[in-house]
């Protein structure tokens, strides 16, 4: 595996954004080296990102504690279960039975985006469910695909190659004075841990001192202490990390204009510090237009203490607008960071504040919200950011024609928005709601019109939505096939090429057009650990899941972060390791990655192998082998029903990322993200005694728990894998409250796909989907075959209802 030759041009553009926070997993900082970083904890989707619950019954049909409040899911999730939550038990509280896809108007959606003007539906007792699918012929001869290893893209990110290290080994006196660095830096002795790696003989030592003093805080570092460092490993993790790091103490210190200069000269700022460092030395010379460029764009969006505003004002005062204060205020807003929003409306005048507290209000759904948004001085109620409150006010309070109404009238113009994502994810929740309710043009043009959101995750979430609902509802394959095409344009990411590629299929099968849907559903397929691909490859009648075999990199040992790893494994430091495996795994040159990858093997570190691995694949790579561990949970002798070995790892892998130590902030425990009243429930069914200290730190107790409470699920839902995994995530009120109002999927007449995409909230339906993925590639890691079952797995249970 050759790694690529392509080195780290300097940035062109001072306002080019920073990589930091741009992924859906940011990077770890300082303070996480040794408690890992929220990258490894994220489920399904990334973001490293604010969690919520979602909620619903807290008690189940058999009197089960409800799992409702009781996972965390990742910002997607805790969005719909946050701003979902309101009367209802989840986003979609609907009672309708929308009509069947065949009877709904075929036409296109009409250009100005007006909903039809009917009534809100009344409430009846009937399930929502999608049109049956088009006729399909039986599984088909598909094209050619890769016999034995799987079809990856090429990472589209150029990557530094990793260094040569000078030396092969590391003497024992040298690890004794690490072991010592790393021991004070935990006791923020920076000064000392810098004293003692100076005596350090071997290169590759003295910088892994060097690297974990820099990451460390209060560390006292210089300007051109990082500056060297930087420059001397451009290709060790946490580059963007340090230049923040750099850029913060250049301005801190309030350091010369000409070392701003001598830094800047070929970088570009990363950091509100940073830009204003270079927006002072450009005054400094007469380069007025570009200086006020970097100040309103840092001032407009990026995140800063009062202290720093504070100083900006006193420096920059002059250069900065009303607009710009407002632009601050909204980017506040949208982030919830509601202290520095008000100190922004503050310098607007009155109204903004009152803007501004009826904003917060909404989104932590005050009871007073209503009345603070009519308290909003006339003149703003066009303002977007007061338009998008009355939306989510309006739909928490169940009136769904009003606020789609009003989310139909609304800016599309990104510049006035502030925060694209935000409105998408708004927009998907009324869309949800609105396919509850019958509205099915309403909900397609809620989400076909939507700006386009920031985020990769949600631009492919955006054409998914109005593709799925012009295909399911309207019966409109054409329009469909539209958005599905625009899927994943230019990604890498398996989950995303196979999303594509299946639905492409699904439109081109409901036109007729069965050439079209074999080629693209043979496109899907080649992504065989993702869940549309598997489901792909059962369209086409491909009986085996294709995996690929563990990466070899040649010569891998030899590189610098190969051994400084290899250093902090013998050191037994693998919190530390943590964010070195983060970073490789989004940013590391492949042959590096090959050599983490066989020492988080050789020191059975499944939480690190994941992190590593998971990151790989999702840039392309072929790293299937360490993206699924199998040696993360340790034996136990079950207390319930016995559970297959692949259900409990793919359950460990989405829930912790094989971190024993994890808690959630609804305070759900280790391996298996145990509620302490999940344990107590499952202990009182088995006659088992509860521990809540064991719960938490012993991980034979946390996984023998774990898995009679799936155990449980799985007998109280007669075998259906898609209840247990959903009840599991959500709890069993939000699944029977589901079930009530989409049909039940172990019914034959109810199509499980469909069961799965119609889960209100966002972060249950990602689990189930990845859980079921996991469990085909778990089935062939432990020796199981590699027969694909994933049709078999959705089905299960079917003809047990009631």
């Amino acid at each position: 595996m050759a790694g690529l030759s392509v080195g780290c041009a300097a940035l062109a553009k001072s306002n080019e954004t920073t990589a930091d926070g741009a992924k859906d997993t940011a990077k770890p900082a300082a303070k996480d080296a040794a408690k890992g970083s929220a990258k490894e904890r994220t489920k399904g989707t990334g973001k490293e990102t604010p969690k919520e619950t979602p909620k619903g019954a807290s008690k189940g049909a058999a009197g089960a504690p409800g799992k409702d409040a009781a996972k965390k899911p990742g910002k997607d999730a805790g969005k719909d279960a946050a701003k979902d939550a309101g009367k209802s038990s989840g986003k979609e509280p609907a009672k309708d039975k929308p009509k069947p896809a065949a009877a709904a108007p075929k036409s296109q959606p009409a250009a100005n985006g007006s909903p039809p003007k009917t009534a809100p539906a009344p409430a009846v007792t009937a399930t929502v469910r999608p049109a049956a699918p088009a006729p399909v012929a039986k599984p088909v001869a598909a094209p050619l695909l890769a016999p034995a290893t799987r079809q990856h893209a090429a990472p589209r990110k150029p990557v530094t190659p990793a260094a040569v290290a000078a030396t092969s080994s590391t003497s024992q006196a040298d690890k004794d004075t690490l072991e010592n660095v790393i021991e004070l830096v935990r006791k923020r002795k920076a000064a000392d841990a810098t004293n003692y790696a100076a005596s350090i003989s071997d290169p590759v030592a003295r910088k892994l001192a060097e690297w974990i003093i820099l990451r460390s805080e209060d560390n006292g570092a210089t300007v051109e202490r990082y500056r060297a460092f930087l420059s001397a490993n451009p290709s060790w993790p946490s580059q963007t990390f340090l230049r923040r790091r750099l850029e913060a103490a250049m301005w801190d210190d309030r350091r010369d204009d000409s070392v701003a200069w001598s830094w800047f000269e070929n970088e570009s700022p990363v950091s509100a510090k940073g830009r204003f460092t270079l927006a002072k030395a450009m005054l400094a010379r007469g380069d007025r237009a570009n200086a006020e460029r970097l100040v309103r764009e840092a001032w407009r969006s990026d995140p800063m203490s009062e202290e720093t505003e504070n100083n900006a004002l006193d420096q920059f005062g002059a250069l900065l607008t009303p607009g710009d204060q407002k632009a601050r205020m909204d980017t506040l807003l949208y982030g919830s960071e509601n202290e520095a929003a008000l100190r922004a409306a503050k310098r607007l005048g009155a109204g903004y504040v009152a803007l501004a507290k009826a904003r917060i209000a909404s989104v932590k759904k005050a009871p007073n919200a209503r009345a603070l948004l009519d308290a909003v001085p006339r003149e703003l109620h066009n303002d977007p950011g007061f338009i998008f409150s009355r939306i989510q006010l309006l739909r928490r309070e169940e009136k769904f024609a009003e606020a789609a109404q009003l989310m139909l009238s609304a800016p599309k113009d990104p510049n006035r928005l502030y925060n694209l994502d935000e409105w998408w994810i708004e927009r998907r929740l009324l869309a949800r709601k609105m396919i509850d309710t019958e509205e099915f043009r309403s909900a397609y043009l809620i989400a076909r019109d939507a700006a386009l959101p920031s985020r990769d995750i949600y631009k492919t979430e955006q054409e998914f939505t109005a593709g799925w609902i012009a295909l399911r509802f309207l019966n409109d394959p054409a329009a469909a096939a539209q958005h599905f095409a625009r899927i994943g344009v230019g990604s890498v990411n398996p989950t995303t090429l196979a999303r594509a590629g299946y639905w492409q299929g699904r439109a081109a099968e409901a036109a007729g057009r069965q050439q079209e849907a074999r080629n693209a559903y043979a496109r899907a397929a080649e992504q065989s650990t993702s869940y549309y691909g598997q489901l792909a490859r059962a369209k086409l009648g491909l009986p085996q899941i294709e995996l690929n075999s563990q990466p070899r990199g040649r010569g891998a040992e030899r590189l610098e972060i190969v051994r400084a790893a290899h250093l902090l494994y013998e050191l037994d430091e693998r919190e530390m390791a943590i964010p070195v495996l983060a970073d490789m795994g989004e940013n590391g040159d492949p042959e590096a990655l090959a050599g983490l990858g066989e020492l988080t093997q050789r020191y059975s570190d499944a939480r690190g192998m994941l992190l590593l691995g998971k990151a790989a694949l999702n840039r392309g790579l072929p790293f299937d082998f360490y993206a699924y561990p199998v040696n993360g949970i340790p034996q136990f002798t079950p207390i319930g029903p016995e559970v297959e070995r692949s259900i409990v790892y793919a359950i460990a892998r989405q829930e912790s990322a094989f971190n024993p130590s994890v808690v959630s902030p609804a305070q759900a425990y280790g391996l298996m993200q145990v509620t302490p009243d999940a344990a107590r429930y499952v202990c009182k069914r088995h006659g088992a005694t509860y521990d809540l200290g064991r719960l938490k730190n012993d991980s034979v107790y946390n996984a023998t728990l774990g898995s009679a409470e799936l155990g449980g699920l799985l007998e109280d839902y007669r075998g259906s894998y898609i209840m247990t995994f959903a009840a599991y995530n959500a709890g069993r009120g939000s699944v029977k409250k589901w079930v009530d109002r989409y049909g039940d999927p172990r019914d034959p007449k109810v199509d499980a796909v469909d069961w799965v995409e119609l889960i209100p909230f966002s972060e249950t339906r990602n689990y189930v989907q990845r859980i079921m993925e996991n469990l085909q590639v778990y089935r062939a890691r432990f020796g199981g075959g590699t027969r694909l079952q994933i049709e078999a797995d959705l089905r299960r249970g079917t003809g047990s209802v009631e």
